[in-house]
């Protein structure tokens, strides 16, 4: 009765391990992003860094996700958005992503 014991728990932790690992690489293939919407999610960035108010606008709407999404999720260079922005002296764009977002501009601006 003891080898029977012994035989299901192994049985039932190498189960587990199994189920561990099966979800921990779902998980992962989850967060990878598709080529073609990286791409775009780039766009936005590089739009932002040239501080033009029409190739963000081009490229927001392109990207297919609204300015809070990007704003809650994006990140340019380990900056969000509007910090990207001012990173970068994009006064337009930044004012563009501030009013969008509904963030006070006064507050977030630092100076130097």
């Amino acid at each position: 009765m003891q080898k029977v014991n012994s035989v299901i728990r192994s049985a039932w932790l190498a189960g587990s391990a199994l189920l561990v690992a099966a979800g921990s690489v779902s998980s992962v293939q989850a967060a990878a992003l598709d080529s073609h919407v990286e791409s775009k999610l780039i766009a936005v960035c590089k739009a932002i860094k040239a501080d033009s108010r029409i190739d963000l606008q081009r490229a927001v709407k392109d990207s297919g996700i609204s300015y809070h999404r990007l704003a809650d999720g994006l990140v340019c260079n380990g900056m969000d958005m509007y910090t990207f922005a001012m990173q970068h002296e994009a006064q337009s764009t930044g004012a563009i992503i501030a009013r969008r977002t509904d963030l006070d501009e006064r507050s977030l601006t630092a100076r130097k």
